[in-house]
């Protein structure tokens, strides 16, 4: 090899090693508006989760009025169009929500008592 032969690729060595520098850079500044970016759609599904979960909070409380209004479960699951089964499990988990725990289930699981906030729907 000769020497014009050598500073040839030593030459295209350096260009290479700088084509290398700017790719990487490039590379580094395209990460930061990808971690911006991650971190802002993380933050909108914890605002969307939080939007759910106070929709149905608001929902279940309405429900649990309904039933407790309507004096049954099986008039307001009609009024609503549910399965009576579905409107007593909305009305227990509104009234665990209330309380902050889960209470000990009335004797028959399908009952929920006027004192508990609920309506009184127990089978006739």
């Amino acid at each position: 090899m000769g020497a014009s032969e050598r500073v040839a690729a030593m030459r295209r060595e350096r260009e290479r090693q700088a084509r290398i520098e700017a790719a990487t850079a490039r590379t580094i500044r395209a990460q930061a508006p990808l971690d911006r970016a991650i971190e802002a759609r993380s933050l909108a599904i914890e605002r969307y989760d939080e939007r759910v979960a106070d929709a149905e909070a608001a929902s279940a409380a309405e429900t649990a009025l309904l039933a407790k209004i309507c004096g049954s479960a099986e008039a307001a699951a009609e009024i609503l169009g549910w399965s009576v089964r579905h409107l007593r499990r909305v009305v227990k988990a509104e009234r665990e929500r209330e309380t902050g725990s889960a209470s000990p289930a009335p004797r028959n699981s399908d009952e929920v008592s006027p004192r508990d906030g609920g309506a009184d729907v127990r089978r006739s």
